[in-house]
């Protein structure tokens, strides 16, 4: 197969009922991605992807562990390649998680301040609410 998957590719369903879903590839070949030919067997297991779940339908990542087999013909037919999908979380929501995190360390730290830390809190959690 000239366009062969290969593990960590990305895919998204464009039919079924998991259409705009997209999924990475963790698996080729028989079980836990040995391929079922170097166990000495010629099988259907040999030409199935493993593809584990990465977002809904709408594009927002989730975390479930849903796996799914899948034949290399429907992969083809009903999987188009994509790309990785964003993270949930941008590097605004980072930098306000760490404000956060310094301003609780700051407020709870036996020599830190206690005033200064619950401003630098209440700011990060702000900014976190605020944005989500």
């Amino acid at each position: 197969m000239p366009n062969s998957p290969t593990m960590y590719d990305h895919y998204q369903q464009t039919e079924g009922e998991a259409t705009g879903t997209v999924f990475r590839v963790v698996g080729i070949g028989g079980v836990d991605g040995r391929a079922a030919a170097a166990e000495g067997a010629q099988s259907d297991k040999a030409a199935e992807v493993t593809l584990l779940r990465l977002t809904d339908g709408t594009g927002n990542r989730e975390a479930t562990g849903e796996l799914r087999h899948v034949s290399r013909e429907r992969l083809d037919r009903a999987f188009t390649p994509a790309s990785d999908p964003s993270p949930r979380f941008e590097l605004p929501d980072y930098l306000a998680g760490l404000l956060l995190l310094a301003g609780v360390a700051l407020a709870v730290h036996p020599a830190g301040d206690r005033l200064g830390g619950a401003i630098l809190a209440v700011g990060g959690a702000y900014l976190l609410w605020r944005r989500h």
